[in-house]
């Protein structure tokens, strides 16, 4: 695509105002800033905003407090207080050395089974009060009718397998629902339904966008698949099935958008919440890219 056609954008976006479909990724979800910043910027006007996970919360904050700098400010307060609740993305973990003590092989056996019991007889990792904590300090205490424009924070009913679109109510609640990931912290009941992260249906909210009119525009911040290894364990066939099973219904979902903005961000994981900075301005690369601006 040229750079007169990419500037061409800018016009055509100020003619027809667009709703954002901003996607889930945890901390990839960290550019969503950087792209609203360019946005910001460029002072194009936004119709309305959808978000998924990361993408709910990254948009609510937007709405709430009128910028992305401001956005991002009480990001990197919250990052600083370490008030971001994390847990340990899954690596492998190095082989047993075959001469390792007996002791420590029978401890890493008792480990082994200590966490394999509380996995079976627990139903999440977190209680979710961390979240709930952060969540908090992010986001002011409002209802979603207050906001100034219209936003959908996307949710998965767990019960009745369907989307569940977040439009009226308490903002934090909408967005533990819209966030709370599977097995990591319990799922939120809101109006009598039991909702997860929306993740699980809705990576990229594109239909709950196209709800509130006008074209739109989705950003996507998912995670690129991993080469397979020779050596790989059942886990890693596992998590490789489940990536490309979403992959699948990500591109679908996404062939409704107007446009999509890309943010390289398929290298990180979702609880690389260290990597702030370099995130939002990889963000920030991605919408200058799509307008056709020239590197700063």
């Amino acid at each position: 695509m040229s750079e007169s056609t990419r500037r061409l954008r800018r016009v055509v976006w100020r003619l027809r105002r667009p709703v954002l479909a901003l996607g889930g990724g945890g901390a990839r979800g960290f550019a969503h800033l950087g792209v609203l910043d360019v946005i910001d910027e460029l002072r194009l006007p936004v119709r309305a905003v959808a978000g998924t996970s990361m993408g709910a919360v990254i948009g609510a904050m937007y709405l709430s407090y009128g910028s992305a700098g401001a956005a991002i400010a009480k990001w990197r307060e919250a990052v600083d207080r370490g008030l971001v609740p994390t847990v340990r993305p899954l690596h492998r973990q190095p082989r047993a050395r075959t001469r390792e003590h007996p002791l420590l092989q029978a401890a890493r056996r008792i480990r082994n089974q200590v966490v394999i019991a509380v996995a079976v007889n627990r139903s999440t990792i977190l209680d979710g009060a961390a979240l709930m904590h952060a969540l908090d300090f992010l986001i002011p205490e409002t209802t979603v009718d207050r906001l100034p424009k219209r936003f959908i924070a996307v949710a998965a009913d767990l019960e009745g397998g369907t989307e569940a679109r977040l439009t009226r109510g308490d903002l934090r609640t909408m967005l533990r629902a819209s966030s709370a990931i599977p097995g990591v912290v319990p799922a939120v009941e809101v109006d009598g339904r039991r909702l997860v992260d929306g993740g699980v249906l809705a990576e990229v909210p594109v239909a709950a966008a196209r709800a509130l009119g006008g074209p739109v525009v989705a950003v996507s911040v998912a995670m690129e698949i991993p080469p397979a290894g020779e050596d790989d364990l059942v886990l890693d066939t596992m998590m490789r099935t489940h990536m490309m099973t979403g992959r699948l219904l990500r591109e679908q979902q996404l062939r409704g958008a107007a446009e999509v903005i890309l943010p390289r961000v398929g290298y990180a994981t979702w609880a690389d919440w260290n990597r702030f900075e370099e995130l939002v301005e990889i963000g920030r690369v991605a919408a200058r890219e799509f307008f056709g601006l020239p590197s700063p």
